[in-house]
């Protein structure tokens, strides 16, 4: 019918068709060696291959010299199917040659350019292969799709040297052949001579004014990674109340706080490692008032109207050159001068300052200002001293405090308060108490906490007090201690388990040693074994699947957090098996026949009712002759649907059939390839003794039995019992393995007659016994003879 927007035409119809097989006359292709005589050496072996054509399969026959060609142990013809059309794809040009790119002793990254030609179809994908030299064999070293031109692969052996190529995947299916192999890379740490990196504004002077902070910063490179010291005037610089020294893995900074003249000077950044060292110098310079010039004060030629002073420059010159300098003079008046006093003047103001007064300095204070153009004006101040009440202050410049474990730290806190205040101490909500290594204290204006050889226990938050009658304040200290990483937090929780796989998680420690935590190693041990394996090195995640186990082996899983000082305590897991969470699921229906041919038969089947918690992925179909024990496997591939043809039958032949399901928790069993020929090689006429080779593939199994049947001719079937003398029999091997999966049988022995060999008597003996024999009286003699003959002869002397 015809279609369009107005609707469809009237239908046409064809001529009857008959639906039937092609069929065609079978013939030879004898375009190949056949032509022509094989010749062969003697002990060499022969194998001729010859295409067959012809619907439907033509059935082979082969003759030897106008007879029937006897097939032997040696002897053996085998037909195959025509393949199916398979479509022509252009190969794929390999990968270009591997190179490393980052090398260290657990890790090799590599990186390889695009193959030239993709076939065709774009590439979706790499497989990376390695080889550890020097007689290692190429294994796969990637479980999931590589789609980048680089790859990282881990858990390597340290010292030990590999090889590496690559297999490039386009969307068509096409695998290319591997790359040129890269060349031999040995995993251990590069080794690169550390550099030191600065801004252009630390090569020069650094200058500030007193007051100001400064900070020198820096980047580090190098391999392994340096390790990193400041030091000025041939001392290391360490953390205080103003002065703090950061590091991270590959930088590092000097932060100053509230600088004063001495603060400045030549910090020396050094770092080391086992390539060499690399050294940069800071130079800073504070900026502040020169100090006070050198007394004494020298007067001399002294007149009424002038005198001459003289002194010596300041020992500090405030960083720059001086200037000049500026003379006050002052004339005394009527009353008590003022001593103890410090006395600050400038144009348009002036102060006076008395430390430490008592009782004693209560009175009046008289100040008396002049000018050249007024007379001298006094201004009396009376001045009472009282008590001085000063609420609790803190004057702290930061409150994170570090140190590293095994180490002293001493924390100074400086504060004021009038009257003395009392303080507390508290860590972590608990009052802190002092013991041999823990001590508190306090003075008049400074507050220490004093810890020997720190512990991850010192680590916390600690409150500090201070209450007096004008106020109450707090300050809040945190301390880390820097040290290797506390134990993961457990318990190690199973997130997955398949029958080759365990997917894990754990937390993160509860203490990371106050840095960051690099990674986690995680290891795995079969629980029959003591010996741990690493599964990965240079985890970030706290999250982990581990493959490549053995199903129905039971694992062990160990965790461990790294920082830059160390690994710490591991984590164990539970014990875990490495199976499906799955039970087996239930017989099927009881087989049936839907259809029946005089060669083949169509099995029909109900699925079963108990899955065992999984869906059916499908089923395996067996076939037995009724009269045998053997039952033979028909599907080389999972049926997904619930009949099968069967094909390749006797006619007249009867048959049983049984049928299993398979779920994500069974595994499918794969066949055992039959035994070789048997060889007769002792024949009585009861008995035949004969001879076998194992199969060539044992199915993934042990071969652990085998079952030999005998066929007595003409018309017999293959049964096991006992031999009468003068009929003729053939006989068969099936094998069986250790998972429970029989072999077909072997190609039978061909015709043998149970009768006894007949071989005439013969004598053999040692030709000194063709011989007279002399021995003298009295000597024994012995006489030694072979005899040979079947059936066994009677002897007689």
């Amino acid at each position: 019918m015809a279609v369009n927007h107005s609707g469809r035409s009237i239908p046409k119809e064809s001529k009857p068709i008959v639906v039937k097989d092609s069929t065609s006359l079978p013939e030879f292709d004898l375009r190949g060696v056949c032509h022509k005589t094989v010749i062969a050496k003697a002990g060499d072996d022969i194998k001729v291959e010859i295409p067959v054509m012809g619907r439907p399969r033509p059935t082979v026959s082969w003759q030897k010299d106008g007879a029937a060609l006897k097939l032997t142990q040696r002897t053996n013809v085998e037909t195959t199917a025509a393949s199916e059309p398979i479509l022509a794809l252009d190969p794929v040009d390999p990968p270009g040659q591997p190179v490393p790119i980052s090398v260290n002793k657990n890790a090799i990254t590599i990186q390889w350019t695009k193959p030239e030609y993709d076939g065709g179809f774009k590439i979706t994908g790499y497989i990376v292969e390695k080889r550890e030299l020097p007689a290692g064999r190429w294994m796969r070293a990637n479980f999931t799709n590589i789609i980048e031109t680089t790859f990282t692969v881990s858990g390597l052996t340290q010292d030990a040297s590999y090889e590496f190529r690559i297999i490039a995947r386009n969307s068509a299916g096409a695998v290319s052949i591997p790359s040129e192999p890269s060349d031999p890379i040995n995993c251990k740490d590069d080794i690169i001579e550390p550099r030191i990196m600065v801004d252009a504004i630390f090569r020069d002077v650094v200058l500030l004014k007193a007051g100001e902070s400064f900070k020198l910063e820096a980047d580090i490179a190098g391999q392994p990674t340096p390790s990193m010291v400041w030091t000025k005037n041939g001392k290391e610089v360490e953390n205080t109340m103003k002065l703090e020294v950061r590091f991270t893995e590959l930088t590092t900074t000097l932060t100053n706080k509230d600088s004063i003249r001495p603060d400045g000077g030549e910090f020396i950044l050094t770092a080391t490692n086992v390539g060499g060292f690399a050294k940069h110098i800071f130079n800073v310079k504070v900026l502040d008032r020169p100090g006070p010039p050198v007394g004494p004060l020298k007067v001399t030629d002294v007149t009424a109207e002038n005198c001459a002073l003289s002194w010596a420059p300041p020992a500090d010159d405030g960083g720059s050159k001086i200037e000049g300098y500026v003379i006050e003079k002052r004339e005394s008046r009527d009353g008590e001068p003022v001593e103890r006093a410090i006395i600050d003047s400038t144009t348009s103001y002036t102060s006076l300052i008395i430390e430490n007064v008592n009782r004693f300095d209560s009175g009046k204070y008289n100040l008396t200002v002049e000018n050249r153009t007024s007379d001298p004006r006094q201004i009396g101040v009376p001045v009472i001293v009282k008590d001085l009440v000063i609420a609790p202050a803190v004057k702290m410049l930061f409150n994170t405090f570090t140190v590293l474990a095994g180490e002293d730290l001493t924390v100074e806190v400086p504060y004021i308060a009038r009257p003395k205040a009392t303080v507390s101490w508290v860590k972590d909500g608990l009052p802190l108490k002092r013991t041999s290594r823990v001590n508190f204290g306090a003075t008049d204006t400074m507050l220490n906490l004093t810890i020997k050889e720190a512990t991850k226990d010192d680590v916390g938050h600690y409150i500090i007090t201070l209450t007096n009658t004008a106020g109450e304040t707090k300050a809040n200290i945190g301390i880390v201690v820097l040290d290797k990483p506390g134990q993961p937090g457990g318990p190690v929780k199973v997130e997955e388990v398949t029958s080759d796989s365990v997917t894990i998680s754990w937390n993160p420690p509860e203490y990371d040693g106050g840095c960051t935590i690099k990674n986690y190693i995680v290891e795995k041990r079969d629980t029959s074994t003591t010996t741990w394996m690493v599964v990965s090195s240079n985890l970030a995640r706290t999250k982990i699947k581990a493959g490549r186990l053995k199903t129905g082996s039971e694992y062990q899983f160990r965790i461990t957090a790294e920082n830059r000082y160390g690994k710490g305590p591991a984590l164990l897991s539970a014990c875990i098996l490495a199976q499906y969470p799955y039970k087996l699921p239930g017989p099927p229906g009881t087989p049936s026949i839907a259809v029946c041919t005089k060669d083949s038969m169509v099995v029909t089947w109900n699925e079963p009712v108990i899955d065992g918690g999984s869906s059916i992925l499908g089923y395996h179909l067996e076939r037995k002759e009724r009269n045998s024990i053997l039952w033979v496997k028909l599907n080389k591939s999972l049926i997904t649907d619930q009949t099968f043809k069967t094909t390749g039958l006797e006619p007249g032949m009867e048959y049983e059939y049984r049928v299993y399901a398979e779920n994500i928790g069974y595994i499918a069993r794969d066949p055992c390839d039959p035994p070789g020929t048997p060889e007769a090689i002792k024949i009585t006429k009861d008995s035949v003794t004969i001879v076998w080779t194992k199969p060539e593939y044992d199915g993934g199994a042990k071969v652990t039995g085998y079952i030999v049947e005998k066929k007595e001719l003409p018309e017999g079937q293959y049964l096991a019992s006992g031999l009468v003398e003068g009929n003729q029999y053939e006989f068969r091997v099936v094998a069986r393995n250790a998972a429970g999966v029989f072999s077909i049988p072997s190609y039978s022995t061909g015709p043998i007659t149970a009768r006894d060999e007949i071989e005439p008597p013969r004598i053999s003996i040692d030709p000194e016994y063709t011989q007279n024999i002399v021995v003298s009286a009295g000597d024994n003699f012995k006489i030694d003879a072979d005899v040979h003959g079947k059936p066994l002869p009677s002897i007689h002397w």
